[in-house]
C-alpha cells in the first residue's frame, strides 16, 4: 500500500510541481553562502583573516568565562563559555569552510519555506483528494481500508524524510564541489557559528550538524502528519488547506494578545510553528534561557523540542483515533 501511495505521489501533478520546486531550491541554494573570510579579505591573505575571526571568538569566550558572574543569567553564560573553551583540540586556525556553508544551508529559511510548500501541497490533499474522486466509499468499503489509512499515515511521516535526505546529499554533493573535501569535522562547532557565546553546549561540528539535521527533520514530520490529520477530518482542499495554515499561524497570532501570561507568551515566542521555520537557527541547539516552573528551571530550548516530539505522537495518536471511530466503524 505504501509503495502505491508512492507511485500516486510521483504521478500527480503535484508531484511535477514539488519536483520543479526541488530543482528550483537546489540551483538557488548554489548562490546562498554565509560570509566567509575568504570573501571578506581582497589580499589572498584567507588564514589570517580566518585566524583572526577565531581568535576573536576564543576572545569573547575567555571575556565571558572570566566574569564574575552576578546573577543566575550571567553564570550560566560563564559556565558554557568555559565548557566550550576547555573542549577546543586546537587553537589554531583550521579551515572549515565546506561545513561553514554545508550548515547554513541545511537549514536555511528559503529551504525550510519550499518543503512547507510542497508539504501542504501533497498532505493536505492526501485525504480530501479520494474524497473528491469518489475513491474513499471504495477504500472505506474494502477489506483493506486499515492498510490504505495506516499506508497515508506512514507516507506522511516518511515522505519528509526522505525529501529532505535527498535535500541534503544534493546540497553535501555541490558544497563538495564548491569548497573541496569536508575536513575538520571533529572541531568545536563554534569555528562555523558567528555567534560562539548563544550555542548551548560544547558540540563538534559533526554533532552540531546532525543535531540540527535532526531537530529540523522532527519539525518537518510534524508537519506532514498535521497536514494529513487535518485531511482526514475535512471534506476539500480548501477545508484542509486553510485548517493547516490556521494552525500554522494560530501560536503566531496567540504571541500578540498580551494579557495571556508571561511564562505562556515566552513558549509561545519559541514554540509558534511560523518562528520555528523561519528563525530556525535561532533556536536549534541555541540558548533561549530557562522557563521557571513551579519549583523546576526547565531549558526552553529542551523544552520546545520536547513538546515537539510530543505534539508528533498526539497527531499519530489522533491519526489513529480518527481511523477507528469514525473513517472505519
Amino acid at each position: 500500500m505504501v509503495t502505491w501511495e508512492i507511485k500516486k505521489i510521483i504521478k500527480s501533478k503535484n508531484g511535477i510541481i514539488a519536483l520543479i520546486l526541488f530543482l528550483i531550491l537546489s540551483i538557488s541554494m548554489v548562490f546562498i553562502n554565509p560570509q566567509l573570510a575568504s570573501e571578506i579579505n581582497n589580499n589572498g591573505e584567507v588564514s589570517l583573516t580566518a585566524e583572526e575571526q577565531f581568535n576573536n571568538k576564543i576572545q569573547q569566550l575567555k571575556e565571558v568565562g572570566n566574569g564574575e558572574g552576578k546573577d543566575e543569567f550571567s553564570k550560566e553564560f560563564k559556565e558554557m563559555a568555559n565548557e566550550k573553551l576547555a573542549a577546543i583540540k586546537f587553537n589554531g586556525y583550521k579551515d572549515v569552510e565546506f561545513w561553514q556553508v554545508f550548515n547554513y544551508r541545511t537549514a536555511h529559511p528559503f529551504m525550510i519555506f519550499i518543503m512547507l510548500i510542497i508539504i501542504t501541497m501533497f498532505f493536505s490533499n492526501i485525504y480530501t483528494d479520494e474524497i473528491i474522486s469518489d475513491m474513499n466509499s471504495l477504500i472505506l468499503s474494502s477489506r483493506n481500508k486499515n492498510k490504505v489509512l495506516y499506508s497515508k499515515l506512514a507516507i506522511s511521516i516518511v515522505f519528509p524524510i526522505v525529501l529532505y535526505a535527498g535535500y541534503l546529499i544534493t546540497q553535501f554533493i555541490i558544497t563538495y564541489i564548491q569548497y573541496g573535501k569536508p575536513i575538520n569535522g571533529n572541531l568545536q562547532a563554534i569555528r562555523i557559528l558567528d555567534i560562539p557565546l548563544l550555542v548551548k553546549n560544547p558540540y563538534t561540528i559533526y554533532e552540531f550538524i546532525l543535531l540540527k539535521i535532526g531537530i529540523l527533520l522532527i519539525l518537518l514530520i510534524t508537519l506532514s502528519v498535521l497536514a494529513s490529520l487535518i485531511s482526514f477530518i475535512t471534506k476539500n482542499s480548501i477545508q484542509s488547506i486553510s485548517g493547516f495554515l490556521i494552525f500554522i499561524f494560530l501560536g503566531k497570532v496567540m504571541t500578540l494578545i498580551k494579557f495571556l501570561p508571561n511564562k505562556l507568551l515566552l513558549m509561545l515566542s519559541k514554540i509558534n510553528y511560523i518562528d520555528l521555520t523561519f528563525n530556525f537557527n535561532k533556536f536549534a541547539l541555541m540558548y533561549s534561557g530557562r522557563l521557571k516552573l513551579f519549583s523546576l528551571k526547565l531549558d526552553i530550548t529542551n523544552l520546545t523540542i520536547a513538546i515537539l516530539i510530543g505534539t508528533l505522537f498526539i497527531e499519530i495518536l489522533l491519526c489513529k483515533i480518527i481511523f477507528k471511530k469514525f473513517l472505519t466503524r
